[in-house]
């Protein structure tokens, strides 16, 4: 009997504490905040993938931030966060993504060629650009034939489209042929270089085996 008390009474307590909360608030509940975070960056980076590959970016790009929340150097979240924010044109997050990630991954010449891209699709730091692609050349190149394209992107936007042509024309001749992707995109780069300088043939030829690659891929 002793214990049934002592339950009821501690109920009873309990009542009038939430009685006493009812009436200070309005008699609303009030909000609880939940301020342990039970998923892990690897957790929040999986479930980031997931968000991003049903087109929910927004939540995607909430799993990234609360990766790196967890752990400020999570490298593959930084990385997804730099490519989904070029992707959103997101520009800014973008390119602070890829410099913290280059800092925690200088050998990764990866990083190094998307960061260059974000400058491309701005028009701007091309200098600097070239300076990147060429390092990632040196870094990774097993990857030399990608860089090499991004190499030419980089040159006719500064401006030389003859050096562009040289660089566009390595790329598509290395590209492996299973990459109908990368190589349409290539070949489209090489027929714009070729058009802006003047060879209308060429760009004919160049446009052609863009559009035969494309819809290859």
């Amino acid at each position: 009997m002793k214990r049934e008390r002592g339950f009821a009474f501690a109920a009873w307590v309990a009542m009038l504490c939430l009685s006493a909360i009812l009436f200070i608030h309005g008699c609303s509940l009030p909000q609880i905040i939940i301020l342990h975070d039970p998923l892990s960056p690897e957790e929040h980076n999986n479930l980031g993938r997931i968000y991003e590959s049903q087109q929910q970016f927004d939540q995607a790009m909430q799993q990234y931030r609360a990766a790196l929340k967890k752990n400020r150097n999570f490298v593959p979240s930084l990385l997804l966060l730099g490519d989904l924010s070029y992707r959103l044109k997101k520009y800014d997050e973008a390119e602070s993504a890829y410099k913290k990630a280059m800092k925690l991954q200088p050998e990764n010449g990866d990083i190094y060629n998307n960061l260059c891209w974000v400058y491309i699709d701005q028009k701007i730091n091309m200098e600097m650009a070239e300076d990147f692609i060429q390092k990632a050349m040196s870094l990774t190149p097993e990857h030399r034939s990608y860089y090499l394209d991004t190499l030419g992107v980089i040159l006719l936007k500064s401006g030389k489209p003859v050096e562009s042509i040289t660089a566009l024309k390595q790329a598509v001749n290395l590209i492996p042929k299973d990459a109908p992707e990368y190589l349409s995109e290539a070949y489209a780069h090489l027929a714009e270089a070729y058009t802006t300088a003047g060879n209308m043939t060429a760009a004919h030829d160049a446009e052609q085996a863009a559009e035969k690659y494309r819809i290859a891929k």
